[in-house]
């Protein structure tokens, strides 16, 4: 009976380690497994819709390709506050798509062009063009004819 006992601990404890072990090997020794052996990411690229900043950390909502991240940064808080700002294109790399992710490495940050518009300069249309010699406004009458129009021959344009 005391060697079923001993079995069954042996057991236990194998079927225990082998399921525990590839999470705690992820979360501790990660920077110690060569790369090669390292699990594969994937980066996400979005679309930063909303950012608030609150004490300790900072919330992000992201809208990718594949659906919306809130995306909370408790590390380089500050730092990352500074980099990224609304309708910011970010790439985040996370192992797949979550809706809700802690402290995601981020990647690459592409800033929302924002065109300052130029000063108008006026316009070559608005200068008046002379009117051409052969106009019957600009002839002169003959000596001895009274003209029938007496308005000026140039009205000004508005």
């Amino acid at each position: 009976m005391k060697s079923l006992m001993v079995y069954m601990a042996v057991f236990v404890l194998g079927v225990g380690l082998g399921l525990g072990a590839p999470f705690l090997a992820a979360r501790y020794a990660q920077p110690y497994i060569p790369q090669f052996l390292q699990e594969t990411v994937h980066p996400l690229t979005g679309t930063v819709t909303h950012k608030e900043r609150q004490q300790d950390r900072l919330l992000m909502t992201v809208t990718t390709r594949d659906g919306t991240i809130l995306a909370t940064f408790r590390k380089q808080v500050p730092e990352i506050d500074l980099l990224v700002e609304e309708q910011d294109s970010i790439t985040l790399d996370v192992k797949q798509y979550e809706p809700f992710v802690t402290d995601p490495p981020v990647i690459k940050v592409n800033k929302l062009s924002r065109q300052v518009p130029e000063p108008s300069q006026p316009s070559q249309s608005s200068i008046e063009p002379e009117p051409l010699p052969d106009s019957p406004l600009n002839q002169s009458p003959a000596s001895g004819e009274t003209p029938g129009n007496t308005e000026p021959s140039h009205l000004p344009l508005n």
